[in-house]
């Protein structure tokens, strides 16, 4: 049942709480920084072709006050059900409903401990016969990593290509928490801002992406290194690249489409101080405006970007990200949440013809107002259509339980992207369920085709 009487802020007191959490003042109106300097790469986006879903399987107890740097322990948790592990698979349902992708995809679930997998794929397999899913264990990879969240999306690597070839390279960025919180703090920075400099890390999250990076070149090096009597080689597998774009960020605040196109809100801008600012904890307009050109400048080199749709967050929530309210389906797509905040919505209907001046097709989704018994911080939220993953042609949307409302959110997909992708509404866990500021994609990543084809060529014994 859809709760829509909740109290929500007015647009001023909006504000004031976007300057008591920040200590900046409000950021200046949406803007498109553009960066003219050729370079050699450019962005994956989300909906290219991809061959691993990465999720995260972390310890639900938190780590003793004098070692908050290790990761969580105990008994272990996915933020996302089962369920939509195994549609990720793509390997379609039982009866023919949801057919198979073209070619499945793999499984990387980040977690330290080998003898976890017996039980996830006992559970995963149990999901798939009561769903009536087929499922394939041997499509399931234990990334050796414990993480500190479940937030892959926010920690993971950021893809890109090289436009002349078929190279591909990550692109790291620092990841820091927001709130701190209690696990994954470096000793010490238990006072520190988050939004002054690197902040408050979670450090094993931070680290994920070179560990993910690690899992998928080690083997074909090792395989390129690979030489008999005589100098005979296999023929050489092309291992990624690795850059370091020293920004701080956070992959729920990146959208990116294949033409070097990216987004965010201006976060952003209050994450990275320049040397040279006047007030670096509290930066006027002027200041923002040069650390975007700084940050333009950076994604330029680093991600291959050359426009950069900066926007001001409309809905004034603690975490900023673009995800929550907007999400390139394409290209030439857009999609932007519509809610029933008047206020908000005029900062959403601004954004929306933004980004139709910038030559988008705009569509919109209505993300109703809906309360979360048993969500202890944040009971009074907003469904997360916008928060959705694109996997190849299918796209998975995280529902509310409102019927009328979540049929309405794949109708908003299946007209947008048409007939020929497949549209799965998503129904969160009840220990983990979906926000308006975290739900599905905040929990997933993708991992492109190419990527993994590779990984998989390099562990195949040949004949020489």
């Amino acid at each position: 049942m859809a709760i829509n009487n909740l109290q929500k802020l007015t647009g001023k007191q909006l504000a004031k709480n976007f300057k008591t959490v920040t200590g900046c003042e409000a950021p200046p109106e949406n803007c498109t920084y553009t960066c003219d300097k050729f370079s050699p790469i450019r962005p994956v986006a989300e909906y290219e072709p991809m061959g691993g879903a990465l999720v995260a399987y972390i310890g639900t107890t938190a780590p003793d006050a004098d070692h908050k740097q290790l990761p969580p322990s105990g008994k272990r948790t996915f933020g996302v059900p089962d369920e939509l592990i195994v549609r990720m698979q793509q390997l379609g349902s039982k009866d023919g409903s949801i057919k198979a992708g073209e070619q499945p995809v793999h499984i990387f679930i980040l977690c330290a401990d080998e003898s976890e997998k017996g039980n996830i794929i006992s559970n995963l397999q149990k999901t798939a016969d009561e769903k009536g899913f087929n499922f394939d264990p041997a499509l399931v990879h234990l990334i050796p990593w414990d993480a500190d969240t479940y937030w892959t999306r926010d920690y993971s690597p950021w893809w890109v290509k090289y436009k002349d070839s078929d190279i591909y390279a990550v692109s790291k960025h620092i990841y820091t928490s927001l709130g701190g919180g209690s696990v994954g703090m470096i000793e010490g920075a238990e006072n520190v801002n988050p939004r002054e400099g690197s902040g408050i890390f979670r450090c094993n999250d931070d680290y994920g992406a070179v560990k993910i990076s690690d899992y998928f070149n080690s083997p074909i090096r090792k395989r390129n290194k690979a030489v008999w009597a005589g100098g005979q080689k296999l023929s050489t597998i092309e291992p990624h690249r690795w850059f370091f774009s020293g920004l701080l960020n956070v992959g729920g605040n990146y959208m990116a489409t294949s033409k070097g196109v990216i987004a965010s809100s201006y976060l952003v801008a209050t994450q990275n101080e320049l040397p040279e600012d006047t007030d670096p904890e509290n930066p006027d307009k002027t200041d923002i405006a040069k650390r975007m050109q700084y940050i333009m400048e950076q994604t330029n080199r680093f991600l291959g970007a050359n426009t950069y749709h900066v926007l001001t967050d409309p809905t004034g929530t603690y975490i900023g990200h673009i995800d929550c309210w907007g999400k390139f389906l394409s290209d030439n797509k857009v999609l932007i949440a519509s809610t029933q905040n008047e206020q908000i919505n005029v900062g959403l209907d601004a954004i929306a013809v933004y980004f139709q001046k910038a030559g988008f097709q705009t569509f919109r989704v209505t993300c109703p107002n809906i309360y979360v018994a048993n969500e202890p911080e944040e009971p009074a939220t907003t469904a997360p259509y916008t928060n959705s993953l694109i996997l190849n042609n299918h796209v998975y949307v995280p529902l509310c339980g409102d019927k009328t409302y979540d049929d309405a959110a794949i109708k908003a997909y299946q007209d947008a992207l048409g007939e020929e992708y497949v549209i799965e509404g998503i129904i969160g866990k009840y220990e983990t369920p979906w926000l308006g500021t975290d739900a599905l994609h905040c929990r997933t990543n993708a991992v492109p085709r190419e990527i993994v084809d590779r990984w998989l060529a390099s562990q195949v014994s040949v004949s020489v």
